[in-house]
C-alpha cells in the first residue's frame, strides 16, 4: 500500500476530464443531483488522482473550501482513506456538500466530521396532479422581450436571467390566470445528469395559499415529461412552507446534502 500511494500524484484538470467518470458513478449508484449541487460542482476545480500515468479517482473543490466530489475506483479503494487525508489538504477545504445517495463519498465525511448540516431537499415527481385542478397557461418568456414582466419577480428571477444569457440551459416560464399574471416556473436542463431536469416556481404574493404553486409545479412538470425527461425540485432544508407543498402535490422526498 505505502509503494502504492508513494506513487501518487494529483493534477489539476478541467471538469471534461472527469466528467465521464462523475456520470458513470451517479448512474451506477442511482445518485440524484438537483442543480443546486450540480451549479457547485460545475463552478468547482477539478483534480484528477493518478498512480503513476493512470486515473485512479477525482475530486473537485468549489470556491477553495469546500468538497463537492470525491471519488475512488474500485480498485484503489484499499488506500481511499489515506487519499481522502492527501486531498484535505488542498485549497482551503473546510466542509462538504454530499448528496445523501452517495455512500462512498459520505462515509469518508464521517468519519473525519465535526457537525453535520442538512441542507436541502429535493423531490422527484410522481404522475399524481394537484387535488386543486387550476387552468393555468405557462407562456414561454424572452428575456429581452418580457423584461418589464420579468420585474414583477425580478429578485427570484435575477439568477436565472443571467443564466439564460450565458446558455440556453434554462428556461422562464410567465404563469397566467385568467389573463392575471400570478407567477413564474423555470426549468434548469442539467449536464451531470442530463436525463433531469431542475423545476422550481415563485407565486405573486397576492395570489399565495390558493393552489396556483402546485399547478405551476405541475405545468411545469408536464414540459420536462414532454421532452423525455424526469422533473426533480429543491427547497432549503428549512422552508417549511415548500416541503408543504410538495406534501400536497404528492411527490417522492428524499433528504439533501
Amino acid at each position: 500500500m505505502n509503494d502504492v500511494l508513494s506513487n501518487v500524484n494529483i493534477k489539476k484538470c478541467y471538469f471534461d476530464d472527469v466528467k465521464s467518470f462523475v456520470v458513470e458513478y451517479y448512474k451506477n449508484n442511482q445518485i440524484i443531483a438537483d442543480s443546486f449541487l450540480e451549479g457547485h460542482i460545475r463552478e468547482s476545480n477539478f483534480y484528477k488522482i493518478m498512480y503513476n500515468d493512470n486515473i485512479i479517482g477525482y475530486f473537485a473543490i468549489n470556491k477553495e473550501t469546500v468538497l463537492v466530489l470525491f471519488n475512488v475506483f474500485e480498485k484503489y479503494r484499499n488506500i481511499s482513506q489515506e487519499l481522502f487525508t492527501l486531498i484535505k489538504k488542498y485549497e482551503s477545504i473546510k466542509e462538504a456538500l454530499i448528496p445523501t445517495g452517495d455512500e462512498f463519498f459520505i462515509s469518508h465525511a464521517v468519519d473525519n466530521y465535526v457537525k453535520i448540516e442538512k441542507q436541502a431537499y429535493f423531490s422527484i415527481y410522481t404522475d399524481k396532479t394537484p387535488s386543486k385542478i387550476i387552468n393555468i397557461e405557462l407562456t414561454l418568456a424572452d428575456i429581452e422581450k418580457d423584461g418589464e414582466i420579468l420585474n414583477i419577480c425580478y429578485d427570484f428571477l435575477k439568477g436565472e436571467i443571467e443564466n439564460i444569457k450565458k446558455s440556453a440551459d434554462e428556461e422562464i416560464y410567465i404563469a397566467r390566470h385568467e389573463n392575471k399574471i400570478i407567477g413564474f416556473g423555470v426549468i434548469e436542463y442539467q449536464k451531470i445528469m442530463d436525463q433531469y431536469a431542475s423545476i422550481g416556481m415563485i407565486v405573486r404574493e397576492e395570489y399565495r395559499q390558493k393552489g396556483y404553486g402546485a399547478n405551476i409545479l405541475n405545468g411545469l412538470k408536464n414540459i420536462v415529461k414532454g421532452k423525455g425527461l424526469t422533473a426533480i425540485s429543491g427547497c432549503w432544508y428549512y422552508n417549511h412552507n415548500s416541503k408543504k407543498q410538495w406534501k400536497v402535490q404528492e411527490h417522492i422526498q428524499r433528504p439533501g446534502y
